[in-house]
This record gives structure tokens, sequence and C-alpha cells, in this order.
């Protein structure tokens, strides 16, 4: 019989460690972070990703997004895995399954996105209009309310998510 070490990260750098924190939290390329109270959830990087956040202003309840890809290729059932927050549809999905662990309901979530931008136009890549499609067309599926966006274009951004206020700043990178 053989066995599998799975290799873990220090605890402090988990999603699951990184969601009780109430610090600045960097969210890299396929991750997920779910924040209460303060804090700010960053990422930096954005071209073509999308960021998707999510904010439950009476809870002070902050999930941001960094999601690659536009959606998941394997149909979701009740077995599969929500940990493959590279897609936005399961990252999305997982942001929300963590968000409910603090009582949040969908009906008082906004949504704000950021990204998709072509940042290379001379490969004729739609990724970054699909993401930001794939994002609108999920939250406009599970009721969330989209109420503000800067998306598209040609160039990098990165963002700041404020849990306390809910105020995401989108800064653009020349």
């Amino acid at each position: 019989m053989t066995t599998a070490t799975k290799t873990q990260q220090p605890a402090d750098t988990t999603p699951e460690a990184r969601e009780h924190k109430q610090e600045n939290v960097e969210v890299h390329v396929g991750e997920i972070a779910v924040v209460k109270g303060s804090g700010t959830l960053c990422a930096s990087g954005i071209g073509s990703c999308v960021i998707v956040t999510l904010y439950d202003p009476t809870r002070r309840v902050a999930g941001l997004a960094h999601a690659l890809l536009p959606s998941s290729p394997r149909p979701r059932d009740e077995n599969a895995s929500a940990g493959d927050t590279k897609y936005v549809d399961t990252a999305i999905d997982a942001m929300l399954e963590r968000m409910s662990a603090y009582g949040v309901k969908k009906k008082n979530l906004e949504a704000k996105i950021a990204g998709g931008a072509n940042m290379f136009t001379e490969f004729q890549s739609n990724v970054g209009k699909d993401n930001v499609a794939a994002a609108r067309a999920k939250l406009k599926a599970e009721g969330i309310e989209l109420v503000g966006e800067v998306v598209g274009g040609h160039i990098g951004r990165s963002v700041e998510f404020c849990v306390a206020s809910g105020i995401v700043t989108a800064k653009t990178k020349f």
C-alpha cells in the first residue's frame, strides 16, 4: 500500500487561516479570501483575470476572488470540489459558501468586478472579456446585484478592498 503525503502550506498562509485574520490579505491568482469586520483584501498584477468582490454591508463580511478563467470545465454537483477557485463560477460558489458561515444571505450582497483586460492585443485573446461575461452571468444567476465595475481595456490593475467600509479601489498600472 502506498501513501501520499499532502504538502501543507504554513498555517498562516492557507486560505482558511487567512479568512479569520484582520489585516491586509494578498489574494493571488486562483485564490479567494473571506474576512469579517476589518482589514483589507488586495490583489495585484490583474490583467485578463477578473476580481469579484462580494460584500454584506450589515454584517461587514467581505469576499474577494482572483479568478483566472471563466468557467469550470466539468459540471458541478454535490460531490465536485469547490476548491478549484481559479474559475469564476467555482470561485463565486466557494465565496458564497464561506460567507454563509458568517450568516450572510445572498439577497444582502453587493458585488463589484475589476480586470478582464486584453493585455496582449496581438494574440487576439478574449479570455479577459470572457471572464467579465462569466462574472456578470454568475452574479445574475445567483441574484446578486452588481453595483460597480472597472473592466476591459489594455492596462493592468491592482485592487484594494476595505472590509470595514466596503470600498473597492482599483488602480491602473502603466
